[in-house]
């Protein structure tokens, strides 16, 4: 909560010449908080470092520049949860890529396995996850029997691996 607070200061600031100006802060930062939240308006009220239900509909809701504050401090909050979470997502992506090569290894090893089963499996998870950019560029689709991977040489697996 306190770093959406950070970067609503400025607005905040602007009930500093208000009567109240203390709780109307506050009623703000605790109405945007159930905001992000998803919890209803009628939570804060019962808090008491926020004015009751009476005042917020009854006064300060009509008062511009409290509204307008409120409304601007939302706003903030909002943007500032939406750029979080687009970040956290960016993050997992960029651990995702950046894991993908050691996978990728771990399962080209794989292929070298003395068990039929384990060169299998790898096989078959390489040939999965191969997206259209990795796979051989060709007009028609190849059917190929998954049974007779385990056939080849070591050197025709590493190639496939490497090909595709």
């Amino acid at each position: 909560m306190a770093k959406w607070i950070d970067v609503a200061q400025v607005a905040l600031e602007r009930l500093d010449g208000e009567r109240h100006g203390g709780k109307m802060k506050m009623t703000i930062i605790q109405l945007v908080d159930a905001h992000l939240a998803g919890r209803s308006e009628e939570t804060v009220w019962t808090l008491p470092e926020a004015c009751s239900r009476k005042t917020y509909h009854g006064k300060w809701k009509k008062n511009p520049i409290f509204a307008a504050v409120l409304a601007e401090v939302d706003g903030l909050a909002k943007g500032w949860r939406d750029g979080k979470a687009l970040q956290a997502l960016n993050e997992a992506a960029e651990g995702l890529a950046l894991a993908s090569p050691d996978a990728v290894a771990k399962l080209v090893e794989r292929l070298n396995s003395f068990d039929e089963g384990i060169i299998l499996r790898a096989a078959t998870a390489i040939l999965d996850r191969a997206g259209i950019e990795t796979a051989a560029k060709s007009s028609s689709r190849a059917n190929v029997d998954l049974r007779s991977i385990v056939e080849l040489s070591d050197e025709e697996l590493a190639a496939i691996v490497q090909d595709g």
